[in-house]
């Protein structure tokens, strides 16, 4: 399903466990979105929407979902705005959910911490990091 056109409140969302995943995940690498199957799907493209649609879409849907996934392909720098909207949702949402990160990495599933995703997001730090 797609994110944008899903119902942020339906019998889809309401209890379950989202699973958010950039577009071309499904086509590139379907083998690995169905290790994901028990999980409502909702793909989303921030090459072709602002990720602010997306911020606001999920900040609903968390208010009534159990848990928030992410998958991305690695390495790209539209999708890896997937992993920070997810951050910012959990932070500004009032409900507690569990957040969990994943890239794709060779064609194989990699999880993420959140803590890498925060610092993946500054880069004087990572610098640092390397020196």
């Amino acid at each position: 399903m797609d994110l944008m056109h899903t119902n942020a409140k339906g019998k889809h969302i309401r209890a379950k466990d989202i699973l958010l995943y950039g577009s071309c995940v499904a086509v590139e690498h379907p083998d690995v979105l169905d290790k994901f199957s028990e999980y409502t799907q909702l793909s989303f493209c921030p090459e072709s929407e602002h990720i602010n649609m997306a911020f606001y879409k999920l900040i609903a849907m968390m208010s009534v979902a159990r848990s928030l996934t992410v998958l991305t392909v690695d390495g790209s720098p539209h999708c890896v705005q997937l992993h920070y909207i997810a951050d910012e949702v959990k932070r500004y949402s009032k409900q507690d959910f569990k957040v969990e990160h994943f890239v794709i990495y060779n064609g194989k599933l990699v999880q993420i911490s959140e803590k890498e995703v925060k610092l993946s997001r500054y880069l004087a730090k990572i610098k640092a990091i390397q020196k």
